[in-house]
């Protein structure tokens, strides 16, 4: 009986050993558990502010395209105004050299009606001066006459 006693007592103690054993692994699988409870709490907080910013990102990059389609229009718009401004001005600048081309033309015209113009002034004032000089003579003559008859 004593033996049943003490072999007892042994597997007592071997179940108290184990029982701690347990208890202890039983804690510390515990305190894992709770650790990796937080540690996944952490990691999804984490997850959901990347997420958060990741679509701040996105929304932010959409708004930065639409501004940037915009700037490309205003941009092809300003650009096709200046290449008609730039064929305005070529027209234009081909109408002012016509222009200036009828002007030239006109100004030689006038030039040259100015000096058949002063040629035919001159012609009359040296007409008119042989008429003074023969109207002179002829008054001499009829003076002359007249004191002939006299």
């Amino acid at each position: 009986m004593n033996d049943d006693i003490y072999t007892k007592k042994e597997t007592i103690q071997g179940l108290e050993s184990n029982l701690r054993k347990s208890t202890d692994d039983i804690s510390r699988l515990e305190q894992v558990r709770k650790d990796l409870t937080e540690t996944r709490i952490a990691n999804e907080k984490k997850i959901d502010n990347l997420t958060a910013e990741i679509e701040k990102v996105i929304r932010q990059k959409e708004s930065s395209q639409e501004q940037l389609d915009t700037y490309k229009k205003a941009l092809d718009t300003a650009n096709e105004s200046i290449r008609k401004q730039n064929e305005d001005i070529k027209r234009q600048n081909d109408i002012i050299q016509d222009v200036a081309k009828q002007r030239n033309e006109k100004t030689a015209e006038l030039a040259k009606m100015v000096e058949d113009y002063n040629k035919v002034v001159k012609d009359y004032n040296k007409l008119v001066e042989d008429v003074n000089k023969m109207n002179e003579q002829a008054a001499a003559a009829a003076a002359a006459a007249a004191e002939k008859k006299k």
